[in-house]
């Protein structure tokens, strides 16, 4: 029996199993795809949405990740980098980035190495793996991670059958059909056929921005996205039933577009509802909610969902440039205050500012791999 130590970490309810080996390798490369099952599996593991590991920078690693993987033709050169993140779906594939993944471990570097920042690669299972900057406040409390810019998406994440140039960066699609069954919609529409728009950017990680208010594509459906107790009990219904409807209406759309529309996004599509907020005394406010490619379903939040909301939504003239405050619904319906901050500099770069939660460290009995 093997016994793997671990911590579990939360960020806005997105919450991953985290495996250090900086001090030495706990598994074979082979064997971490198959460790992911288990960290996420709620019922005969440890639960969590995703598997992260953190290993240092390294020839000799990443020669050990390409022998396996083989994902580069050629070893590339990230001698400035400290570390590694490497971040694997239930399925046991790797993903390529996380924003509150990398938030988590900035974290847990601060509370185990005392490292306030570092230089850390991500996007490992690409043809070019990008460094990046993470890092924790002093006080402990406050993590980031510079995303850098946001990027067009490329042609093997996305075939554009149907897309068009909004810009440089983002691309948009129309006409994206998903079909329901009679009465799937009820109470809330007599409707067995949606059509959506949708605005595609990648910021580590492929994402799809719909907007369930803008020109009436899925007009009647704005507050089910969003539900408030205060809207529900004006139409005589229980909150929790628009809550519910809203939690199966986005997973039912997330998987459509993935499964129905596979040849034109391959590796699978994030897709991110969202809309403007007006509170008094601030400005620059979004609310969103993901569906996540690699696991299939909506999560509490999602970073680098919240970085592509705040991306296209400044581009779309819908909030103010600068800082901005992204509400993550989903999280919000456990802990009303939360709050991410996306921080967009002059050359673009993206930075996500956010409150991490360690949770646990334990070991994992394992049996068998």
């Amino acid at each position: 029996m093997k016994k793997i130590p671990f911590s579990k970490f939360t960020s806005y309810g997105n919450n991953f199993v985290l495996v250090d080996e900086l001090n030495s390798p706990i598994f074979g490369e082979t064997e971490k795809g198959r460790f992911a099952h288990f960290a996420t599996n709620m019922y005969f593991g440890i639960g969590s949405d995703n598997f992260l590991v953190v290993q240092r920078c390294t020839r000799k690693v990443l020669d050990s990740i390409n022998q396996v993987r083989g994902y580069w033709n050629e070893l590339p050169d990230l001698h400035e980098a400290d570390f590694i993140f490497r971040m694997f779906e239930p399925d046991g594939t790797e993903a390529f980035s996380c924003g509150n993944g990398l938030m988590c471990i900035a974290n847990y570097l601060f509370r185990t190495y005392q490292l306030a920042s570092v230089k850390i690669v991500t996007e490992i299972p690409t043809n070019h793996p990008k460094i990046i900057d993470i890092g924790t406040e002093r006080d402990g409390q406050s993590s980031w991670a510079n995303l850098g810019q946001p990027r067009k998406i490329t042609q093997d994440l996305f075939k554009p059958e149907i897309a068009q140039l909004y810009d440089d960066i983002i691309l948009t699609v129309d006409n994206l059909e998903i079909g329901f069954r009679a009465h799937d919609l009820e109470p809330f529409s007599n409707q067995t056929r949606l059509t959506l728009k949708g605005y595609i950017v990648f910021t580590g990680e492929p994402h799809m921005v719909i907007y369930p208010e803008k020109d009436g594509i899925l007009s009647g459906f704005e507050e089910v996205f969003f539900a408030t107790s205060e809207y529900a009990s004006t139409l005589g219904k229980p909150a929790e039933r628009r809550v519910d409807f809203g939690i199966w209406l986005v997973d039912r759309i997330g998987l459509a577009l993935n499964n129905t529309y596979k040849n034109m996004f391959p590796a699978g599509i994030s897709i991110n509802f969202a809309r403007p907020v007006s509170t008094p005394g601030e400005k620059g406010i979004l609310e969103y909610r993901c569906f996540e490619r690699g696991i299939f379903k909506e999560t509490l939040a999602c970073g680098t969902g919240a970085v592509a909301v705040s991306y296209i939504s400044k581009r779309l003239n819908k909030i103010i440039p600068g800082e901005n405050t992204i509400l993550p619904y989903r999280c919000r319906l456990h802990e009303p205050e939360s709050k991410i901050k996306i921080h967009e500099n002059e050359t673009g770069e993206c930075r996500i500012i956010g409150f991490p939660v360690m949770l646990v460290n334990g070991e994992f009995e394992l049996n068998h791999l």
